[in-house]
């Protein structure tokens, strides 16, 4: 069964949308567990996320995707032999260079 790896920092991003949502609407807020649905989409087909082009030569390889039901976020994520390893998860007006090179 191919594995999904989250680094710390995709774990800290999560917590904070989550954290960030509640604020106004826990149960709005629930619904970010959606992400973890379109995790499994991804390590299903690890190619459907559209290939980032970074500026720095570490990250190639880095897809994105959005979360279902959460469009304005978007999972960085690398194919690897044995699945998925989840980079990061941003909102998609965050600065992604800088944010992808403080992993």
């Amino acid at each position: 069964m191919p594995k999904i790896l989250i680094t710390p920092a995709a774990e800290d991003d999560l917590i904070n949308l989550w954290m960030y949502i509640a604020r106004d609407n826990r149960s709005a807020a629930d619904k970010v567990y959606a992400a973890e649905q379109t995790f499994a989409s991804l390590v299903a087909m690890p190619e459907i996320g559209t290939l980032y082009q970074p500026k720095r030569l570490w990250l190639n390889g880095i897809r994105f995707y959005p979360i279902k039901q959460f469009h304005n976020y978007v999972i960085y994520y690398k194919p690897i032999a044995d699945g998925i390893e989840i980079i990061r998860v941003l909102h998609a007006r965050m600065n992604r260079d800088r944010k992808l090179g403080e992993n």
